[in-house]
């Protein structure tokens, strides 16, 4: 099996949410990114190739809607699926993000595997 691994960038400033999402997509085949920060996330995508972003909006510094705006305002990754994970079941939140452009909204506490179904809906 000589191809290349689906890589996800997951950000969040959750130590325990990253490494519960980075276990989950390297058990189903997915190579991963890690960002603590907005501005960490930012300098990978500008450096890495990634298929998809899992992106938490409650973070200290640059917000998640931050970030979306940055990743929608670039043109080599404003095509790129980006999933907002968020505790914030705020609905004016999720519908904000989502015509920020976000592909996507769950709410925690996460179902880890409809998380990565969803996502290889969106790189498949």
């Amino acid at each position: 099996m000589g191809n290349t691994k689906n890589t996800v960038l997951l950000i969040d400033d959750s130590a325990t949410n990253n490494l519960l999402l980075q276990v989950a997509f390297e058990q189903n085949g997915f190579a991963v990114e890690v960002a603590y920060s907005g501005k960490e996330a930012l300098k990978i995508l500008s450096k890495k190739h990634i298929d998809a972003v899992l992106l938490d909006l409650m973070m200290p510094g640059m917000s998640g809607f931050d970030v979306l705006e940055s990743i929608r305002g670039n043109k080599n990754t404003e095509k790129l699926p980006v999933i907002i994970v968020s505790a914030d079941n705020e609905e004016a939140d999720a519908e904000k993000a989502l015509s920020m452009g976000a592909d996507f909204f769950f709410e925690k506490p996460l179902k880890l595997s409809e998380i990565v179904e969803k996502v290889r809906s969106y790189i498949a």
